[in-house]
């Protein structure tokens, strides 16, 4: 298949350049890529992704990624302190940076900044893998149910509804695998920064697409063209990951900057980097296969298998140099899945499988319609989507069992989350709440801002909690002998605060874990909530 031909766009300035931007017929029968492929694809794709993100929502399925991100967001834009602290130390920072972008707009629909940003995300991405198929020879309609799919594989349907950063990450993750094929078929240097570029961008938008890039530096060498390696190796090599330095050099900066060590990002037990870690015993995969590096590799490969017939198919159907990055691809996703188990950061296989379908509809692609029918690339798709489920309802952890019930009907919130969602309402008509927002799970986001709330980010927070005398019209504290409580810092650095908050204080609140004081004069309350 003409290299020229699959491909994804990789920077605007070169849209005119490339072939694929502009419309085209291969006079050998490959395929016809026109320019409304994309945006039609995307249209007709969008009702889909938003179902998928909206409908476990509505049955009132929170995921701990979704309120982390939303509550990020919220803080970052309603306190410049936290938005000082939270984009100087964040990891992963794109997925954070879009959040507060569309945080800031109004109008939204109701629906979270996060998950709009994964439904944008999602389906650019699945418009390019569209463009894909369509340019191997398969029809335009075949394409776009074959995407659709795609999207429909559970561990991607989960990152999307769960507000996980995998799914910004995907787009990325589109781009390197577009650019991979190209790199290894014609060589062109535009495919090298866009491979390198797009690694960048897949490391610092996601910590399971960070393992991912890890995972691919062995490979980078075997997807280079021989005649690159054979010229300058140090060179090619230097091109493709010299994005991914600056960016990792940038990050470890500004984290010496603002949080006083380059590896603050990863620094306390909420880092994004630590994954599963703290909760082993609640990953029914680190607690099984993924406990050992034959287990992971075995089951891991079964995995894929199982979810992408697919790849397979376009193993034993392309030609030579397709199936070799066929190959390296796979192989990458199966070491991302043995190294992030080995350091027990995946508490769930999904996390790496979400990057699957992009690999699946370059497959397709290569195989062509000459040697699989649009029709026979539905049904494999179809396949892999039922080996998904099956695979994810082995595998999956306490996250993924959630969304597979909330699919269903409506599910009862946890305990935990239930307390925080009720103080967020408590807290709404409430003005002037000193409270540490990081650790009130989906508080903020239940109280619907963060505006009114007064953050240990705030100069005057910092200043009241060093004198000892608060100036806030209401606290709102933590248990401290919670583990979650241990990580409030305002009950860190004042932990008598939670029995007695100063003379004239009042309690307004005490339950589920939590206590909210009313520290000065104002407008009576309904009493104390028990």
């Amino acid at each position: 298949m003409n290299a020229t031909i699959v491909n994804a766009p990789i920077v605007a300035t070169t849209a005119s350049r490339d072939p694929a931007f502009r419309p085209m017929r291969d006079t050998r029968g490959r395929g016809t890529v026109r320019a409304w492929m994309l945006p039609v694809s995307m249209g007709v794709l969008l009702p889909l992704v938003g179902l998928l993100a909206a409908w476990p929502l509505a049955a009132g399925w929170l995921s701990p990624d979704l309120a982390d991100r939303w509550t990020r967001a919220l803080l970052a834009t309603a306190d410049v302190g936290a938005f000082r602290d939270l984009t100087g130390t964040a990891y992963p920072l794109l997925p954070l940076a879009a959040d507060m972008l569309l945080a800031l707009l109004p109008g939204l629909g109701g629906m979270p900044p996060p998950l709009l940003v994964n439904v944008l995300a999602v389906t650019l991405a699945a418009g390019l893998w569209v463009r894909m198929m369509a340019a191997g020879g398969h029809g335009f309609a075949w394409a776009v149910i074959t995407a659709g799919l795609l999207l429909l594989q559970p561990a991607l349907a989960l990152s999307v509804a769960g507000g996980g950063p995998a799914v910004p990450g995907l787009l990325f993750f589109t781009i390197v695998v577009s650019s991979a094929l190209r790199l290894h078929r014609a060589g062109e240097v535009n495919a090298m920064i866009g491979l390198g570029v797009a690694l960048a961008g897949l490391a610092v938008t996601d910590a399971a697409g960070a393992y991912m890039v890890l995972a691919a530096i062995p490979f980078l060498a075997l997807l280079l063209p021989p005649r690159m390696v054979a010229t300058s190796a140090s060179g090619s090599l230097l091109v493709v990951l010299f994005p991914l330095l600056f960016a990792a050099l940038a990050l470890f900066y500004v984290n010496w900057v603002f949080g006083g060590s380059p590896l603050a990002f990863a620094a306390g037990v909420d880092a994004a980097i630590r994954g599963a870690a703290g909760d082993i015993g609640g990953s029914r995969w680190l607690m099984g296969p993924g406990a050992g590096f034959g287990g992971a590799l075995t089951a891991g490969a079964a995995l894929l298998l199982l979810s992408g017939p697919l790849l397979l198919a376009g193993i034993v159907l392309g030609d030579a140099g397709a199936r070799r990055v066929l190959v390296l691809l796979a192989a990458l996703l199966l070491v991302a899945i043995v190294l992030a188990s080995a350091t027990r950061f995946l508490g769930d296989p999904g996390r790496v499988l979400a990057y699957l379908p992009p690999v699946c509809a370059l497959a397709a692609a290569i195989a062509g319609r000459q040697r699989l029918p649009g029709a026979a690339v539905a049904v494999l798709a179809l396949a892999g989507l039922l080996g998904g489920w099956w695979g994810q309802g082995w595998s999956g952890d306490a996250q993924s069992a959630g969304w597979r019930a909330a699919l269903h009907g409506p599910v009862p919130q946890p305990d935990e989350r239930a307390g925080q969602v009720a103080l967020g309402r408590f807290l709404r008509p409430l003005d002037d709440v000193a409270i540490d927002g990081l650790t009130a799970g989906a508080a903020v986001p239940a109280r619907g801002t963060a505006r009114g709330l007064v953050l240990p980010s705030n100069d005057r927070l910092k200043a009241d909690l060093i004198t000892g005398r608060l100036r806030s019209a209401h606290l709102a504290l933590r248990d401290p002998s919670s583990p979650a409580g241990a990580r409030d810092r305002i009950a860190q650095a004042r932990p008598g605060l939670w029995l007695d908050a100063g003379p004239g204080a009042r309690l307004l609140y005490d339950r589920d874990g939590w206590r909210v004081w009313r520290l000065a004069d104002g407008d009576d309350m309904s009493g104390v909530v028990k």
